[in-house]
């Protein structure tokens, strides 16, 4: 069984379309057409349907592409014994991603991938979570960067999370500031500064306030996490952001983190992509990179919590 085979069918999985798959690997059509009646001739049985121009897997297809994937996946780690360098690794990146985590975890590392990978094209798709898993879904993104308690997306692969956690902040010189003690119930009697209604911290705020009879009603709603921090720093409102997001401003003392007493709200980063996707060097580099950076920031903190 040849891998160019096995990997041949995947992207025309991928793709929906013999002649996609042809023109992105610099095949001929007939080239794939034969690739693939090899694979069905080995495997005893039809992996794709053909009715008119459409071609779609059949059920014996659909079960073999996990298979597939573990087949390549070994062979890459075979491979990668004398595996070409990062350095000279060429091909595109998509990645998808919540604009919080491009900003404070992104934009951080993407100079040190850039090192690793020169000669590979990064395209980011910033987005909520939410539309970032149906853009896995649709194939129009490698991997996601994604917020939230649990991956609930059958159809996709965890590669890792990090645990973080949500803060309230306000300017320094807020009047809240001067509180030792602050509940949720007094917070949200000021004006807040909240990011879009499908955001996994507004909803989880918003559930949470209902249950305290409060309706959230930001006075300014945006999708830029920079833009809240600024007009917060402003002394504007309050706002609700994740901590990993403020921690250079906190650091700086632009903005203050309020003690909130009776809520807080724990989640996880994951990345992820499609149990579809063949993962490739350029999205296990990224992968790799986002784990040494989360280790480092989990010894700074825990250096900080031992040495006050």
């Amino acid at each position: 069984m040849e891998f160019r085979n096995l990997y041949s069918f995947l992207r025309v999985v991928e793709l929906g379309s013999f002649t996609k798959a042809a023109q992105e690997l610099g095949y001929a059509q007939s080239t794939i057409t034969t690739q693939i009646k090899q694979l069905e001739a080995e495997m005893g049985f039809s992996l794709f349907e053909h009715v008119g121009r459409r071609v779609s897997l059949t059920v014996y297809g659909q079960q073999v592409i996990p298979y597939v994937n573990q087949i390549l996946q070994i062979q890459e780690q075979i491979s990668s014994i004398s595996l070409t360098a990062p350095s000279e690794i060429h091909g595109t990146l998509k990645i998808g991603i919540v604009e919080s985590i491009m900003n404070s975890l992104l934009l951080t590392n993407i100079k040190k991938y850039r090192e690793r990978f020169p000669n590979v094209i990064i395209q980011i798709y910033p987005a909520v979570t939410r539309p970032l898993f149906e853009m896995l879904r649709r194939n129009e993104v490698d991997l996601i960067f994604a917020m939230g308690d649990q991956i609930s997306m059958s159809d996709c692969v965890c590669a890792c999370s990090h645990a973080e956690s949500s803060v309230f902040i306000s300017a320094p010189e807020h009047p809240i500031t001067q509180m030792k003690q602050v509940t949720l119930a007094k917070v949200l009697e000021e004006p807040m500064i909240l990011t879009g209604e499908i955001t996994f911290l507004r909803q989880e705020l918003t559930k949470k306030a209902r249950s305290l009879g409060i309706e959230l009603c930001p006075v300014i709603q945006t999708e830029s996490s920079s833009i809240i921090i600024n007009l917060v720093r402003q002394n504007l409102g309050i706002s609700f952001l994740p901590e990993h997001l403020v921690r250079s401003a906190f650091l700086s003392g632009k903005v203050a983190v309020l003690p909130i007493t009776d809520y807080e709200l724990p989640f996880h980063v994951h990345i992820c992509y499609h149990k579809n996707k063949y993962l490739t060097p350029q999205m296990a580099g990224l992968i790799q990179l986002t784990q040494e950076y989360w280790s480092e920031i989990d010894r700074l903190d825990d250096g900080v919590r031992q040495h006050p």
